[in-house]
């Protein structure tokens, strides 16, 4: 594993499973959740999906399950892949309270064991802020790709760029220049829900934070066709863009 990606596993594994029972609930009260509407668990992020029965989906950096248990439910086959022993235990849990089964990869994305995943799956589908956990965009895309089938889709929802000059989404993360290649140290998401005392104990993450134009050319240049980009406004304030979603398709024919 790279230095950062050791770095990364310490910070998610911090107090992870207590802090998503303190704020998901247990998992059977997010199982029942999940169960009685699993298309509105998965909020707008499932208009991307042409399907989901039978489709097999890595879901990456999926972290506690909250959009793979859905996922599953509605008849999916969905494999998370994030760093986090404690995340699986949560998810797993979850998703056995909920009367289905996810496969769950503890490992660094970096690393997926490609003899048994390559070409493996029909959607790559991220959300929640992920890229900024990968310190080169381009290399991070093209192994994306390569978990894909020809003509599979990457559906990569994830923090709008302009999060890097102003806290939009108030996630007390620092900002910087738009066009910064900087690597700097942060909080992990969820820190900054934890008393001082704590949230000092908490280890830093290592992050690096792209622009669109950064994001739009790792994809095509991993050899996806984008197919759409689509921005979406703050939880905080809806004048201004929050989030984004780029989907891609693998060149080449479906089998």
């Amino acid at each position: 594993m790279e230095d950062y990606s050791l770095q990364h596993k310490k910070a998610w594994e911090f107090d992870a499973y207590n802090f998503w029972v303190k704020t998901s609930g247990t998992p059977e009260e997010r199982a029942a959740k999940d169960k009685a509407d699993p298309k509105k668990m998965l909020k707008y992020h499932a208009g991307y999906f042409d399907t989901f029965e039978g489709i097999r989906v890595a879901n990456i950096c999926g972290s506690c399950g909250k959009k793979a248990v859905p996922l599953a439910l509605l008849g999916a086959d969905v494999t998370i892949f994030d760093i986090s022993k404690d995340n699986k235990r949560y998810a797993m849990e979850t998703a056995e309270a909920a009367g289905t089964s996810i496969n769950f990869e503890v490992c660094d994305i970096l690393k997926i064991d490609m003899n048994r995943y390559a070409g493996y799956f029909d959607v790559v589908f991220m959300e929640g802020g992920i890229l900024h956990y990968f310190h080169d965009i381009y290399e991070f895309m093209n192994i994306m790709n390569s978990l894909l089938k020809a003509g599979g889709k990457l559906i990569c929802s994830d923090f709008h760029p302009f999060t890097k000059i102003s806290d939009i989404l108030k996630t007390q993360q620092p900002t910087m220049s738009y066009f910064s290649t900087e690597i700097f140290d942060g909080e992990m998401a969820h820190a900054r829900f934890y008393d001082e005392e704590i949230r000092r104990q908490i280890p830093k993450c290592k992050y690096r934070k792209y622009t669109i134009s950064e994001i739009i050319n790792g994809i095509i240049g991993a050899g996806f066709t984008l197919e759409r980009f689509d921005e979406h406004p703050s939880w905080e304030d809806e004048t201004l863009p929050g989030e984004f979603t780029a989907i891609g398709r693998k060149n080449g024919s479906a089998l």
